[in-house]
């Protein structure tokens, strides 16, 4: 469980880490049915390190990945943190190629919470490609003198505060395997430095819909995307209480 410490944090900082969150023996299978999704997607060619590759519905692919959704390591810390009757969006599996530059939110509140379960199988470091957040970003007052990062995504030599991307202050969120980082989307993230085919995986959780205003966002997003709110059928039909619970908005929708 959640200390009070632990949720001011993440509500003023917006993330949090937990190390050592999975055994050894743990991480070993992770890291062989990350490897095996991965290498299922690709036909079995071997991934060439030329560009990031990405799965979505990752998790969904394997049982042995799909236990970590309601997992009480990580699902109980969740509903904390977003209150009873949050839902599931989507997990993506990834060899990240290159830096991945700042991005955040756009200074709007948001009109449901969210939470992205990050657990990299490997070591990441400050400048070997772990998450770095500029704390507090995820406030729509913060963000609004962030845009200018902006350039910076579309434009790695771009300088819009006059430094470098990997010198823009924030906090490396470095992690161990066994450990794993809970941030929201909106908080200004980027990563530098990562070699060619570092592994990591997300599991993403959004708050109840419980209002007409919220279940109207879930409803617009699913119409723009072709993943984000779209449950896998493996989810729809899962014979798993918890599972199925997570996705019942979407028989609504």
């Amino acid at each position: 469980m959640l200390t009070e410490q632990q949720i001011s944090f993440w509500k003023t900082f917006g993330s949090l880490v937990f190390r050592n969150v999975f055994p050894q023996d743990e991480i070993d299978q992770i890291r062989r049915d990350h490897d095996a999704v991965m290498a299922e997607e690709r036909n079995g060619e071997p991934f060439t390190g030329e560009q990031t590759q990405t799965v979505l519905w990752f998790v969904e692919h394997r049982t042995s990945l799909a236990r970590l959704v309601d997992d009480e390591r990580i699902y109980n810390k969740v509903e904390q943190l977003l209150g009873p009757g949050f839902i599931w969006s989507l997990s993506d599996g990834n060899y990240y190629v290159g830096d991945t530059q700042w991005h955040g939110g756009a200074g709007e509140p948001q009109v449901l919470n969210h939470i992205k379960v990050a657990i990299y199988p490997d070591t990441v470091t400050k400048d070997a490609g772990c998450l770095r957040v500029i704390p507090g970003s995820h406030i729509p007052e913060y963000q609004e003198n962030l845009k200018l990062l902006r350039q910076q995504f579309d434009d790695s030599s771009s300088e819009p505060f006059g430094v470098p991307g990997d010198e823009v202050p924030a906090v490396a969120l470095e992690s161990q395997p066994g450990d794993m980082v809970f941030f929201s989307e909106n908080i200004w993230h980027a990563s530098f430095g990562g070699n060619a085919g570092r592994r990591m995986f997300t599991l993403i959780y959004y708050g109840n819909p419980d209002t007409e205003e919220k279940r109207e966002y879930v409803s617009q997003f699913q119409e723009r995307t072709t993943a984000m709110f779209h449950p896998h059928e493996s989810f729809v039909n899962s014979t798993n209480p918890k599972i199925r619970d997570l996705v019942r908005v979407y028989s609504d929708l």
